[in-house]
């Protein structure tokens, strides 16, 4: 690899595959709601203070754990309403919005 032409051919070819992946992750941003049942609702405590988790299930994403803040009191069986961006080829984490 002393030749200087694969070493500017490799770096062509990295920046045309970034470009690639930008190209396709940069589509449309769209906002999404889910609405899922509460299965549970749990509070931790660590060393640097108190995390809240809801586990729900829902019909298009299934059972999952997401963050919530400390202050959200969804009891269970009740429903919470998320937002979910889909801006790229990764899912995106849910955004709790309210309980009902």
């Amino acid at each position: 690899m002393d030749n200087p032409k694969t070493y500017i051919l490799t770096f062509v070819g990295a920046i045309f595959v970034l470009a690639l992946v930008l190209l396709l992750t940069s589509s449309k941003r769209e906002t999404r709601v889910v609405s899922a049942t509460v299965i549970s609702n749990t509070l931790t405590q660590s060393l640097d203070g108190q995390r809240r988790y809801l586990t729900i299930e829902s019909e298009n994403t299934g059972q999952q754990r997401v963050s919530v803040p400390n202050s959200v009191t969804c009891p269970k069986g009740s429903i919470a309403t998320f937002s979910q961006t889909t801006d790229s080829l990764f899912e995106q984490p849910l955004t709790f919005l309210k309980c009902e």
